[in-house]
């Protein structure tokens, strides 16, 4: 929407801050962060930049909280997706399954927060979200899952998700992507849990015998 609008009145402002950073969030899906300015925003929003300026000092702090506000929605979806699921494992596939979805999903916003320039409060959700990943890590602990260090498997298996979301959004060819984003979601997640729960407890190397079970009476290649 363009043109001018009406002065917001007396207690309104939060609702402007947040009209505004409907507008962001949409230049931003649209086109990147290049797309972002404080110019731009006022204009879509039929503000003035200095109406902008009240709210949003710089347009780092503008861009930053557009992507935290889409941040922020993950944790609620994470709640969302693990509610009343008994098994802690299957829990926690659960969760993953949606980190990357939501990455997949918010490209941009994904990309400022996790690989931009990092403010303090990226910093704090970046840190939320290993927290939240830890203590469903330590959930699985306590329902008997061997694990050494639930801090430790946590880091692995965010390494695993992140690495599934940066993977694909940094590709510029758009054949890089999956046909079935979903389905690569699901794999990835299963992969990434499945690897850092199951050697939580051991450091061996891999090897054909720690990946094939051989038939009865049959011996391993390479062994």
């Amino acid at each position: 929407m363009t043109g001018s609008r009406a002065r917001a009145a007396k207690g309104e402002g939060g609702l402007l801050r947040e009209q505004l950073l409907d507008v962001a969030g949409h230049l931003l899906e649209e086109g990147g962060a290049g797309a972002l300015t404080i110019r731009a925003v006022a204009t879509s929003a039929g503000v003035t930049p200095p109406a902008v300026y009240l709210h949003f000092a710089s347009k780092r702090e503008l861009v930053h909280a557009t992507c935290l506000r889409v941040w922020n929605s993950l944790f609620t979806e994470l709640e969302a997706v693990s509610r009343g699921v008994a098994d802690p494992v299957t829990a926690l596939h659960e969760i993953c399954v949606a980190y990357i979805s939501f990455g997949l999903g918010h490209p941009a916003q994904y990309r400022l927060v996790m690989d931009g320039e990092a403010t303090e409060a990226s910093r704090r959700n970046a840190d939320a979200c290993f927290r939240y990943v830890r203590d469903k890590v330590a959930a699985c602990a306590e329902a008997g899952v061997p694990v050494a260090s639930t801090t430790e498997t946590a880091r692995i298996l965010c390494a695993g998700l992140h690495g599934a979301v940066a993977l694909l959004i940094h590709q510029e060819c758009p054949d890089a992507w999956p046909a079935d984003p979903a389905r690569y979601a699901t794999r990835a997640a299963s992969s990434a849990v499945h690897g850092a729960l199951l050697t939580a407890a051991q450091e061996s190397r891999p090897s054909m015998s720690t990946v094939i079970r051989p038939a009865p009476g049959t011996t391993m290649p390479f062994s």
